[in-house]
């Protein structure tokens, strides 16, 4: 089984996306919606809608008369734990220069689920990277 793409929420959408980009030899893009605004992507192929949305924490996905859509609430809501891991196509030296450019939290995890690689986008949103060189630190 292969995602193909996930959404979820974000408190700074932009810029977290850009730096998945970054991470992911990915494109970061504004999110096209009718029901919101303040979404963005990190795509890796348009054509095969291999991407993560990067929802504003204001907005829910509730259902729709003809599909999904995103209802803005009264204030902004947090409370999500997703988190994913992706599989690293940059070496961990590369990982840990942009976490550190980007002054983000980021560590090797040997156990509890590990090994892998965390880099925290935001304080509560997590991208855990998997990799050959990763398994053998």
């Amino acid at each position: 089984m292969k995602i193909k793409h996930l959404s979820v929420n974000s408190c700074r959408p932009k810029r977290s996306s850009e730096i998945l980009a970054e991470l992911t030899n990915g494109e970061a893009k504004a999110f096209p919606s009718k029901t919101m605004t303040g979404a963005w992507m990190c795509v890796w192929s348009e054509s095969d809608n291999e991407l993560i949305e990067l929802i504003p924490v204001q907005y829910k996905l509730t259902f729709g008369d003809l599909a999904a859509i995103y209802e803005e609430q009264g204030e902004k809501q947090n409370f999500h734990a997703s988190h994913f891991m992706l599989e690293a196509n940059k070496t961990v030296d590369e990982l840990v220069a942009i976490a550190e450019k980007y002054q983000l939290t980021h560590r090797f995890r040997k156990h509890f689920g590990g090994p892998l690689y965390e880099v925290w986008l935001e304080d509560s949103l997590l991208v855990e990277f998997c990799s050959a060189e990763i398994s053998k630190l």
